[in-house]
């Protein structure tokens, strides 16, 4: 059951965690702790003004990608936040979304390691864009979950 539900993400955290027992015991505290969770999807005027950040984010990010790379990434901290996901630490980000969408947090993983090292001015332009596609993935499946007319175009490089 825990490898149908978690997909690659069941190997990554067996990998992590040194082996099956103290995996499948990580993944389902994992599950656990999402049980205890009040995670509401966003109403249509939260869709409607998060979809305009957005879209503001990928402007600045064809004008400085720097900057819309770290407007991405708090856009995804409000969206997470407006959903009642836990957003104090990037480890319980990163297991709550493995829980709810576990195909998806290999992109905000792969994002975020980008963001950190943009901090320190180590990403060049190609791994900006690529973090922000990765974000796009997460923020469309965060905003307009269960919401068909909530779609969005690809990130075209800058």
């Amino acid at each position: 059951m825990l490898h149908r539900h978690f997909g690659p993400e069941y190997d990554h955290v067996l990998d992590q965690a040194g082996g099956r027992t103290a995996g499948e015991a990580e993944l389902e505290r994992r599950l656990r702790r999402r049980r205890e969770l009040d995670v509401r999807t966003l109403d249509a005027d939260e869709r409607e003004r998060f979809t305009g950040s957005w879209v503001q984010a990928q402007n600045s990010f064809v004008q400085t990608p720097r900057s819309g790379l770290r407007d991405a990434d708090l856009l995804i901290l409000q969206v997470m936040r407006a959903r009642g996901y836990p957003v104090e630490h990037y480890s319980e980000r990163e297991q709550v979304i493995s829980v709810h969408h576990p195909d998806l947090v290999g992109h905000y993983r792969a994002a975020h390691t980008v963001a950190v090292a943009d901090t320190h001015d180590e990403a060049g332009t190609e791994q900006l864009r690529l973090a922000m596609v990765d974000y796009q993935y997460l923020f469309d499946e965060l905003v307009g979950a269960g919401h068909p007319e909530t779609t969005h175009r690809g990130l075209q490089a800058p």
